[in-house]
Parts: structure tokens; sequence; C-alpha cells
């Protein structure tokens, strides 16, 4: 089962809270008091959650009866406007782009539409932007092989509009991409692009998934964890259970409610979810799990996407399961998940077990609770 197949990507989670959460806390730091979610596949599943919350921001939902395309989509937003100009942001990109300064950039150009650029190796996967020396943009390409493109600027999906750009949209689908820009290209309206070299990556794929909790877990791009570091490296949420021979391998995030039986392995570079279930002797490492998953006894899950109350057992390594679901490998063993044992970590007892690491160094041992609770 596909990983959004019931849950829509804005809501997948980025190091254990909502992405769609994390976007709007963005905005709200860069001044925006008033966001337009554009809804179709699942909507009521926003509806529902933000009902539960209480942002510091207004929320409205445009919402789709039948899909309308980037362009229709953001021309659905139009009654819901309270201003003038507005940002336009993607819902599976996550950056750490400076909007004020975007927007600064957008008036002393006189822009009537600003695009955030953003360099990549390989542009096929993206649409293309060609600018002049001043940043105004000439030529748009979507998604051109990588040897024929002219640029590797792409399209980052964040953009400022003039309100009346809506104006010029048609009713009805569209995209934004491949009919709007071009035409108004056309018509020489006045379009800029905008370079910074912040963090950025599409979510898109579980590769780029991964990828970025490995980038906020090694600290290659800041964000809140909203738990607490109880060591170095590794942060938990309330009510963590942690068998005292689990060993621990930073850096780590353990969600609210999870559970580390004995003789587990998890690290580096894991998310356990709330309420995560790791049973004994298993080993978990370059994974996210999710909300109430199970990594099954004796299992190996590498680099691996464990989707909400789902299980995972055997070996399983580049897996992904949705929602629900079962993804069993082949037999892992005890023996193979209990030998990356035998590398650095921390052990939350008072006396770690007395094999050495495989260099003759002995492993951290670190006085600590069993039970964390902030």
């Amino acid at each position: 089962m596909p990983l959004t197949q019931r849950l829509p990507k804005p809501l997948i989670p980025l190091a254990n809270i909502p992405f769609v959460e994390r976007q709007i806390a963005w905005l709200r730091e860069a001044g925006v008091d008033h966001i337009i979610l554009s809804l179709h596949y699942n909507a009521e599943l926003f509806q529902r959650y933000f009902a539960q919350k209480t942002p510091d921001v207004a929320i409205s939902f445009a919402i789709e009866d039948t899909p309308l395309g980037t362009g229709g989509a953001i021309k659905n937003c139009a009654p819901f406007l309270r201003a003038d100009r507005l940002y336009i942001c993607n819902g599976d990109i996550f950056t750490t782009l400076n909007l004020p300064d975007m927007l600064r950039m957008h008036r002393d150009n006189g822009a009537h539409i600003s695009i955030a650029l953003n360099e990549v190796d390989d542009p096929s996967r993206f649409g293309v932007i060609e600018t002049d020396a001043d940043g105004r943009i000439h030529t748009f390409t979507e998604k051109p092989p990588r040897h024929l493109a002219r640029s590797h600027d792409i399209n980052a999906g964040i953009y400022i509009f003039e309100r009346d750009v809506l104006d010029h949209f048609p009713d009805g689908p569209c995209s934004v991409e491949r009919d709007i820009f071009p035409e108004l290209l056309r018509a020489e309206m006045p379009m800029h692009g905008y370079r910074e070299q912040p963090y950025w990556t599409d979510l898109g794929t579980p590769g780029d998934y991964l990828q970025a909790h490995r980038d906020i877990l090694d600290g290659r791009v800041r964000i809140a964890l909203g738990t607490r570091e109880i060591l170095p490296g590794i942060w938990a949420g309330e009510r963590v259970e942690i068998a005292d021979d689990a060993l621990l391998r930073p850096p780590l995030l353990i969600g609210e409610g999870a559970r580390i039986n004995r003789g587990a392995t998890i690290g580096p570079r894991t998310v356990l979810g709330r309420g995560v279930t790791v049973q004994p002797y298993a080993r978990v490492e370059d994974s996210i799990i999710w909300e109430g998953a199970r990594v099954l006894r004796d299992s190996v899950v590498i680099s691996s996407v464990i989707g909400r109350y789902a299980q995972a057992g055997g070996r399983v390594t580049a897996g992904l399961c949705g929602d629900g679901g079962q993804l069993l490998g082949v037999a892992g063993g005890q023996a193979e998940a209990a030998s990356a044992r035998e590398t650095s970590g921390a052990f939350l007892n008072r006396r770690p077990p007395s094999a050495p690491r495989e260099d003759g160094q002995p492993v951290l041992a670190v006085p600590c609770r069993r039970h964390f609770t902030l």
C-alpha cells in the first residue's frame, strides 16, 4: 500500500510533526496571518486535523469538487483572499527559504509574479527557468530531458503573486506551470526569479523523504523537534519506555509513548513515531517508523519507511509499508540483529554489557531513568 494512499502528502510526518504544520510555522514566522489550504484528496482529514488544533493564523479551506490542476487550484482560492499580494507554496516542498527577503526583491523589481529558483544537478524532474542578468524570466521548460536542459535553475514551487494576476486564470482546470506561466510570459507580464541558497528538498519521493530526515538529524537543517535531548544526539518525547539493555545510536528521535524492548538496537538516523513498539532484539537503522507501528522481534529494518499502525518483520531494506499494512522480509534472526550492538552507542542503565566494541573500545554507559516525562 502506498504511504499516501490514506494520508495526504502534506499530512505525512516530518520529524514526527505533520508537514503542513511545519509549513504553517514557516509562513507564520514570515508574517503571514491567513493561510488558505487548497484541498481535494481527503479534504476532510485536513478539516478534522485543524478542528483539533489552534494555530496562530487564520485557516481557510478551498475545496475542489473535482481536480483543477495547479492553476485551477490557485484560482479556486480567490474568494478567500484578504490581501492584494499572496505567497503560494507547493504542499511537499521543505525549505528554509527567506520569504521576507523574497518579498523585498519582488517589490524592488516591480514584479507581478516572483518565482523562487533552486539550482539542481538533474533538472529533468522539474520545471526549468531561464532568466536574464537582472533576474527577469524569459523561458519556461517543463521537465526537459537532462541533456537538453539549458539551465539548472528549477521552479522551486514557491511564488509571490499580485492579486490581479488571478484575473488571467481561466475558470476550470489548468496548469500554472504549463498553461499560465508561458501565457503570461508571452503577454510580457513582469516575472522575476528569486535566487537564494537555502535548504530545499521536494518530499515527493521516499528517497527524498528519508534524506530530509537524515539532514534534520545530522544538523544540516535546523527545525524544532518539540522534545528533550536526553543524551547527546538523542531526543525523546513524553512517556517513552526504553529497556535497560536497549542500545541507542545517535542521531535518533523517539516519539511520545514509544516502547523499545530488551536487546533492541535503534539508530543511527532513525525516527520512531508516537506509540511505536520495537520488540526484543530488533534493529532499526536509517528509518522512519510512523505512529503506532510495530517492529517485530528479531527483525532488521534499514533505510525504510513504515506507515501508521503497520508492522515490519524479518529483514527489510529500502522497504515501504503504508498505514495498517504488513512488511515481512526474509528472516532476520537474533544473531544478525544482535551483531549491530557491537558498535558505539548509549545504554540507558548503570552497567553496560561487558562486551567491547570491535575496535576494543567500551560502549558508552550513561546513567538514566527508564521513563522520560517532560
